[in-house]
């Protein structure tokens, strides 16, 4: 058959009507806004992507990210925010290949452990999980480069001893702030009825936070169980309570301990043979004296109380010996 130059152009003009039409199509299913690329999946296959802004510049990151390496510290915040990470660094800080006591139980074994988050972390045991998206802390600054090359990696700018920095980032960044406002109302209210409780039998009497360790004892002002006390109860600090050092406390010298004197003291010591408790002046303290000290071991407080679901348990446990112990 021959074809002429008017059957040319008209064939011409066929395919590209047609080709028009396809392309219309994948521009609507591909979804409002978005290219085919971003969508949910994509013609080529991709996941969704977005731009966030971390501690370093901008990063993007999966828009549903499946497989989380979290090695920021903040595995309990993203249970709450409705993700179960592959990899936490959430362990136990003297032993890193165990988890600590409260994701045991919501997490078994299934989850990779790649050691204490404020420590150094496996990249290997990371790179063998296979994630989508790697959450890195403050303490892994050194080893970002690396862990990039793995997957997406998020810097988080904070650590351990900001708890509500690192939360509100991570439910920003995630895009689950409802869900953080969430369990952030839910705890406040449950704090407002201890704090009625306590006070109710207390009244302005003070409550110190002491680390007693073989060697030294810490006076805490800021972070974990004292931001718990004075912060989310709203319990008096006894007047002579030092200015705290970054880390939230400060270090004294037994001699200085009287002229705290709480009425009541929250006392974190892993067991009696410290350096308070083996100490003449002991004995002498208000709060020994009527009965106003409650027990929590230093484990479980770096375990628990820079952490959404141990704040939830530690809270409730501390305040339940309080007013147990000052029943009337």
């Amino acid at each position: 058959m021959r074809f002429t130059g008017k059957d040319v152009r008209l064939g011409g003009a066929l395919l590209l009507l047609l080709f028009s039409a396809a392309c219309g199509t994948a521009g609507q299913q591909s979804g409002s806004g978005q290219s085919a690329a971003e969508g949910a999946g994509g013609a080529s296959g991709q996941a969704a992507v977005r731009t966030i802004r971390d501690a370093g510049g901008e990063v993007a990151i999966p828009v549903k990210p499946l497989r989380i390496a979290d090695v920021s510290g903040s595995t309990e915040e993203l249970l709450v925010l409705g993700f179960t990470p592959v990899v936490t660094g959430n362990t136990e800080m003297s032993t890193p290949t165990q988890l600590t006591p409260i994701l045991q139980k919501k997490l078994g074994d299934g989850i990779v452990k790649a050691g204490w988050f404020q420590s150094e972390v496996s990249l290997e045991a990371i790179a063998a999980a296979n994630p989508d998206l790697i959450l890195a802390g403050p303490a892994q600054s050194k080893i970002y480069d690396q862990l990039r090359t793995i997957a997406p990696t998020v810097r988080v700018p904070y650590g351990f001893n900001a708890f509500r920095e690192r939360f509100s980032f991570l439910a920003e960044t995630l895009d689950k702030k409802k869900e953080m406002e969430d369990w952030s109302s839910r705890y406040e209210a449950e704090n407002r009825k201890l704090k009625e409780q306590i006070t109710k039998l207390t009244g302005n009497e003070t409550f110190a936070v002491i680390e007693a360790t073989q060697k030294e004892i810490r006076v805490y002002a800021e972070t974990g169980i004292a931001d718990m006390l004075y912060r989310d109860l709203g319990l008096p600090k006894p007047p002579g309570t030092p200015d705290p050092d970054p880390w939230g406390g400060k270090v004294l010298s037994l001699e200085a301990l009287p002229a705290i004197d709480a009425d009541h003291i929250v006392l974190l010591a892993d067991n009696e043979q410290n350096a308070l408790e083996q100490s003449r002046l002991w004995d002498g303290l208000r709060a020994v004296k009527t009965g106003h000290v409650y027990r929590v071991t230093s484990r479980q407080s770096y375990n628990e109380a820079f952490f959404a679901l141990g704040k939830e348990n530690l809270i409730g446990q501390i305040a339940g010996d309080i007013l147990e112990k000052n029943k009337r």
